[in-house]
């Protein structure tokens, strides 16, 4: 039985019961545009696996495993759909179609990566990265780097998807080695040097931009 369509039938459930509570066999047929037959089946299926708790005539329920599977599934989702609309620039129709087949086969480390990008600290309690989430990193700003320091870039953190996308359009992306070659004058550009060039950023920018500095 195809993993996606597992995870979707997972994904409806947690949509009808918010992660609490039972829904009916019909209101997933109906949400699902199937029949009550079909669902049937899937459902008698997850509830072999461990993941629903299912009575027949009374409804079904996720188990923690279930929702912890549904809720990573639904997170990666909201992820890359952020990821496709600030940093590519897709309408949001067009990333939310596609980002519904990205949800089921996106890692998790991918998707920590994707919020690195984005900042997207706004979950609270996100499904994918657990306590390893962009909200415990830390890391010094880029214009508070001291000269001649090494650092890795850690994780860009914006509301303003203009910004996201010009900083990764010329290399400010996490992982990259990064020292501060040249601190101009009455908040002047920022001179780094970053792989094989050096690059000017201005100081508003470079505060958007957090580094791990090598000790």
């Amino acid at each position: 039985m195809a993993t996606g369509n597992r995870e979707d039938y997972l994904l409806r459930i947690l949509r009808l019961t918010d992660g609490d509570g039972t829904a009916k066999t019909t209101d997933i047929a109906a949400l699902m545009n199937v029949s009550a037959a079909s669902v049937t089946e899937m459902l008698r299926a997850l509830a072999d696996d461990g993941l629903i708790v299912y009575r027949k005539y009374r409804g079904v329920s996720l188990t923690p495993e279930g929702l912890a599977m549904a809720k990573r599934i639904h997170d990666k989702h909201r992820i890359a759909e952020r990821f496709l609309m600030d940093v590519l620039n897709k309408e949001p129709g067009a990333a939310h179609e596609e980002a519904c087949r990205m949800e089921h086969i996106l890692s998790d480390e991918s998707a920590k990566n994707m919020c690195r990008i984005i900042g997207a600290a706004e979950m609270s309690s996100c499904g994918v990265c657990g306590g390893d989430c962009i909200k415990a990193l830390s890391g010094v700003q880029l214009n508070r780097l001291p000269s001649g320091m090494p650092g890795r870039i850690s994780h860009l953190k914006c509301d303003d998807p203009e910004k996201i996308r010009k900083l990764v359009s010329i290399g400010f992306v996490p992982g990259r080695s990064i020292s501060l070659v040249n601190r101009t004058t009455n908040n002047g550009p920022m001179i780094f040097h970053m792989g094989e060039s050096n690059i000017a950023l201005d100081q508003e920018l470079a505060s958007l931009v957090f580094v791990d500095v090598d000790t």
